[in-house]
């Protein structure tokens, strides 16, 4: 875990999902990722839409699609990724329906993930599932499913309905899931050592709305506020 700072962020996306995040605020802390080398950032189709991303040209954003709930109808999803792609991302993460997910029903759940990887196929889609909260059978299921239907990136959220799932879930998954589908473990704010940590169980890459602790000696960004 003796990772640079830069070499970390190499493989750290930054998130802007913050409900309340102004486009003000979005573009003051991508200039700040920016000069600190982050160069990818996950953000809602409306900031997407809103942030000029010509003032921006280092970086490459990814539309976070029916986040964080996964509740929307199918058409709704597919619509959204349509968006994104107009937008200019060039990736789309996007919430399975966590009943679909928890009712371990291979069948519907194999409609929704293949009809939403067929909806743009020039995006690397990314399907976030909150890890924590399925229970070992139908995480088998979605397992074997991702296996087949094989997305870009199975994306862990952390805690989105329950405990966070920590570098050990990481790890359980990666033992478990074909290498061809990588894993975007999504976290809470981390210094160097917590992302680390993530990237040591399998991840490859780490999703954070901190990047910046991650660059800091310690953790602590310039100026000492967390």
């Amino acid at each position: 875990m003796n990772q640079a700072p830069r070499d970390l962020l190499a493989r750290v996306e930054g998130t802007l999902l913050d409900p309340g995040l102004t486009v003000a605020e979005a573009d003051e802390r991508l200039r700040a990722w920016s000069a600190l080398g982050l160069r990818r950032v996950l953000t809602v189709p409306w900031l997407l839409g809103e942030l000029d991303a010509a003032g921006h040209p280092t970086m490459e954003f990814c539309g976070a699609v029916a986040f964080p709930a996964g509740g929307g109808t199918l058409a709704n999803k597919r619509m959204e990724i349509l968006e994104c792609l107009r937008l200019g991302a060039k990736a789309v993460t996007v919430t399975l329906t966590p009943g679909l997910v928890l009712a371990a029903g291979a069948a519907a759940l194999e409609k929704e993930m293949s009809a939403l990887l067929s909806t743009a196929p020039e995006l690397h889609v990314r399907f976030l599932v909150d890890t924590g909260r399925v229970p070992q059978e139908p995480m088998t299921v979605l397992l074997r499913l991702l296996s087949s239907c094989r997305p870009t990136h199975l994306a862990t959220a952390d805690g989105v309905y329950s405990e966070p799932a920590g570098p050990e879930n990481v790890a359980w998954l990666r033992a478990r899931l074909t290498r061809k589908v990588k894993i975007a473990a999504h976290v809470r704010a981390l210094g160097p050592e917590g992302v680390a940590a993530f990237l040591a169980a399998g991840a490859d890459v780490v999703a954070t709305p901190a990047p910046e602790l991650v660059a800091a000696p310690g953790g602590v960004p310039p100026g000492g506020a967390t």
